[in-house]
């Protein structure tokens, strides 16, 4: 399952420091279980290189804000969002949330926060400037593009 959707780079700072680099396409939230298959993988990475510098982002079809989608699907969307903020709870990663929805259907009038970016072991060493990490959401493309791009600045 996580073949193609989980792209993964090795890369070296200007400090010369390791730094692992992750994109996320998760699996729709209709398959839970792959959702839950790709978690475990990606836990696994994780934990098998604790102090390893790593930043993942994207679609991970899950989401700490929702508006507009219907009642009788709560349950399963529940169920999803609670399985990755257990994911950045448990490995200890730092949640940078997006500040709008990334995600938008016209047709439905709902909208979600389903594209992020979690980080683990990246400090600042000049706290004194650094400002709290942010993720700006921008609409680029066409107006039927359903999914936003995302712009982030961590320390």
């Amino acid at each position: 399952m996580a073949q193609g959707r989980v792209p993964c780079l090795e890369a070296k700072t200007h400090d010369n420091l390791s730094i692992s680099i992750v994109n996320v396409h998760q699996a729709t939230v209709k398959r839970y279980d792959l959702q839950r298959q790709a978690t475990l993988l990606l836990r696994a990475m994780i934990v098998a290189a604790l102090t390893q510098q790593r930043k993942m982002g994207g679609d991970f079809n899950a989401a700490l804000s929702r508006y507009g989608y219907a009642q009788s699907t709560s349950a399963l969307y529940d169920k999803v969002d609670k399985n990755f903020q257990d994911f950045v709870h448990s490995t200890h990663g730092t949640l940078i949330e997006s500040e709008a929805h990334t995600r938008r259907d016209f047709l439905r009038g709902s909208s979600a926060s389903l594209d992020n970016i979690i980080s683990w072991n990246l400090t600042c060493t000049n706290i004194c400037t650094m400002q709290s990490p942010t993720s700006k959401v921008h609409w680029v493309g066409a107006e039927c593009n359903e999914h936003a791009l995302i712009l982030c600045t961590v320390g």
